[in-house]
């Protein structure tokens, strides 16, 4: 049986034709990425429709650049899925045209602490484990497309195992470990930035509900909500599955639909006994910098909609795929569960780069359980979109590289259909 729930890849379809455009893909959106965009004026206002972790890393880098923020949020801050993830920044396990961007994704996360985000994030790797000669046939041919897509993975055996984890059943048949990924803690990231935000002049307001949009030649001209109306010369959507029915009132074909996650944590442990983020047997799960472990994983039985009610099917469950892992942690106690609502797309792709009805109305949005990790290369990316929109020039790697995001895919397919 296949429980490898947490590889994306299809190893059985992609090529290495397709390994070798993920790294020269890579190659491209570094030297692009890297280098140091700033608006030449700083009065141009952005507003940002969505304050979990998509919404606040898009703000923070947008503010680096030099432009006037102000995000607005329908709850509180990071309260959704951005609070209520396993807080990986992972490469492995991603799809081929996912790589480029996870790959650099990492990079950054690794650079927040410097300047000043308190992500507590640690590149801790990651190892996925087979537990059965399907799943290693599996990862052994996972293994030789990620190393030619640039992914710096490598085979481990059950030795290699148990010092990177050592309570791991013993006849698991082996992992594939990537150096590169890593760990952070969800709450102080998105808190952190929302106060370097705040320290920096943004605006931040919550509990704010979006009740339409006035719009003038093109242009959306202002945001109503029910604590007033918001001027601003660009909007951006970041607002996961809610993004939807926003863009239903702009005329806008964008389906991204909700999904309930759970995950559960244990009591402390006494000392550190897993040290990667480690996926398998449809489950994910770390050790937090607190000593508690943190354990998930949705799958088609999850429900859609926005309920984030804790399930007794989903503690009978995700505890005994753990007890499967990891058999001695029988007597450890379970001390929380939570839930929150994830994004789905129906190509398993995010929605990226600008409406097609407005000239200054961007998304980012529908990350399917990614967003967390994303957040941090989109919003970079974002901010460089935007710095080339206000010197009314298109970023150079828009078209090659972003055109796979775009909301006109939707409209390409609807059309499709009705043939």
């Amino acid at each position: 049986m296949n429980r490898l729930s947490l590889l994306s890849l299809q190893v059985d379809k992609e090529t290495t034709r397709s390994a070798q455009k993920a790294r020269n893909t890579y190659d491209v959106l570094k030297e692009s990425l890297f280098q140091d965009f700033r608006v030449k004026k700083s009065n141009n206002h952005i507003t940002i429709i969505g304050g979990g972790i998509v919404g606040l890393m898009s703000a923070y880098f947008l503010q680096k650049c030099g432009f006037q923020i102000t995000v607005l949020e329908k709850k509180s801050f990071g309260a959704a899925a951005s609070g209520r993830n396993g807080g990986g920044v992972l490469s492995l396990g991603r799809e081929l045209n996912e790589i480029p961007f996870a790959r650099l994704a990492t990079e950054i996360w690794s650079e927040l602490d410097r300047e000043g985000i308190d992500t507590k994030y640690t590149a801790s790797g990651h190892v996925m484990v087979a537990r059965n000669p399907i799943e290693e046939q599996m990862l052994l041919a996972a293994q030789d497309l990620y190393l030619e897509s640039g992914l710096d993975v490598k085979a481990v055996n059950p030795d290699e195992l148990k010092r990177m984890a050592p309570d791991l059943h013993p006849n698991l048949k082996m992992g594939l470990f990537s150096h590169s990924d890593g760990q952070s803690y969800p709450f102080t990231t998105s808190t952190s930035l929302k106060s370097y935000l705040k320290e920096n002049g943004a605006k931040l307001i919550d509990h704010c509900n979006v009740v339409g949009f006035h719009t003038k030649n093109g242009s959306i001209v202002t945001v109503s909500t029910d604590q007033g109306n918001f001027e601003s010369d660009v909007f951006l959507l970041c607002a996961g599955p809610w993004t939807t029915e926003m863009c239903d009132s702009l005329g806008e074909s964008v389906l991204i639909k909700p999904r309930r996650s759970q995950i559960l944590v244990t009591e402390i442990l006494s000392k550190r006994r897993i040290h990667p983020f480690v996926t398998g047997n449809s489950l994910y799960l770390r050790q937090t910098h607190a000593g508690n472990v943190l354990f998930g994983g949705g799958g088609p039985w999850e429900i859609s909609g926005f309920d984030v009610s804790n399930t007794n099917y989903a503690l009978e469950l995700l505890s005994s795929r753990l007890l499967e892992l990891f058999p001695s942690f029988k007597n450890k106690q379970l001390i929380r569960a939570f839930a929150g609502t994830v994004e789905i797309t129906e190509d398993h792709l995010p929605y990226f780069g600008g409406l097609t009805k407005f000239d200054n109305a961007f998304i980012s949005a529908g990350y399917n359980g990614h967003g967390y990790g994303m957040s941090a290369v989109m919003g970079k990316i974002m901010a460089q979109n935007l710095c080339y929109y206000f010197e009314g020039r298109k970023n150079p790697i828009e078209d090659p590289f972003l055109s796979q995001f775009s909301v006109v895919r939707s409209r390409i397919k609807e059309e499709k259909q009705s043939v």
